[in-house]
């Protein structure tokens, strides 16, 4: 028997550098679609009292938006549709969407907001609220599952056909946890089931999901406002060694940032997303093929 010991140092087989410019956008059409149930007078007003944390990320950011309101039970908007034109934008929103209580108890989002987006609806393609150029950005708000007869990829496949490309279209969802639900701590009677419906189609469509029980409604706003404006996830060219990414924007080195093994992308949140505009670089090695 004999024993030999070898020291050597492994080099990757090559490097990669994956370059972005973040676009983002300039035109936006926003469809909200309230939950207007009996239990729904709680949640509506915190999405009233924490619209301005909202809608100033589109103000600020110089989009061109339009906004309109429809419930659970109805496919018809609640009222005219606004921008940044309308005066006095937040009493005219909080005016529609806060919609009342004595809807269906039987919440069909997923089936109004197609609807709504159908030939002959008040936001179907051709109309004047949902303009070719725009991004269709839908935020389901309600504190119960989904009943709508279709299944979720029947839905996901509608809202990508109102568009030419799937990143012009994005479904957001401020619903209950999954898989249990949750309560809100400060009350002891405010709660709200799993968003089942709205949070896998949310998914399906690269959205965001809130929980409708968060104690920062106006944080969870402004962050699910910049995830609809700009590109949050950058998928890369090659399969990298995990340990060896480095990610830079404008030449400056970043460190808020995840990689997502699933996707083979790296991927922002809130307010780490890079600005519009900015140069996104990233380096990475990969790992010979030993066959």
């Amino acid at each position: 028997i004999a024993r030999a010991d070898q020291d050597a140092i492994g080099e990757f087989s090559s490097s990669v550098t994956d370059e972005f410019e973040q676009e983002g956008i300039t035109t936006a059409d926003i469809l909200f679609v309230i939950d207007n149930s009996g239990s729904m007078g709680i949640w509506q007003t915190a999405l009233t009292d924490n619209f301005t944390s909202f809608i100033s990320v589109f103000s600020v950011t110089g989009v061109d938006y339009q906004i309109a309101v429809i419930t659970t039970d109805d496919a018809t908007f609640r009222g005219p549709i606004l921008s940044d034109t309308t005066p006095d934008l937040e009493t005219e929103f909080t005016d529609q969407a806060i919609a009342g209580t004595y809807g269906s108890a039987m919440e069909r989002g997923l089936q109004h907001a197609e609807e709504a987006t159908s030939p002959g609806g008040d936001a179907s393609p051709g109309s004047s609220f949902l303009r070719a150029d725009a991004k269709l950005i839908i935020i389901f708000v309600s504190d119960e599952k989904d009943w709508s007869l279709k299944t979720d990829a029947e839905y996901v496949s509608h809202f990508n056909s109102l568009k030419t490309s799937e990143s012009m279209i994005v479904t957001h969802a401020v619903v209950g946890d999954s898989p249990s639900g949750c309560s809100l701590s400060t009350s002891s009677w405010a709660s709200a089931d799993y968003g089942e419906g709205y949070i896998e189609v949310s998914a399906l469509t690269g959205g965001s999901f809130v929980s409708i029980c968060s104690a920062d409604w106006g944080a969870d706003l402004e962050t699910l406002a910049h995830d609809s404006i700009l590109d949050s996830s950058f998928e890369l060219s090659d399969i990298p060694f995990e340990d060896s990414i480095v990610v830079e924007v404008d030449g400056v080195p970043v460190t808020a940032w995840t990689y997502n093994i699933l996707e083979n992308s790296i991927n922002f949140s809130g307010s780490d997303i890079p600005a519009s505009e900015s140069l996104i670089e990233i380096n990475y090695s990969i790992i010979a093929d030993c066959d």
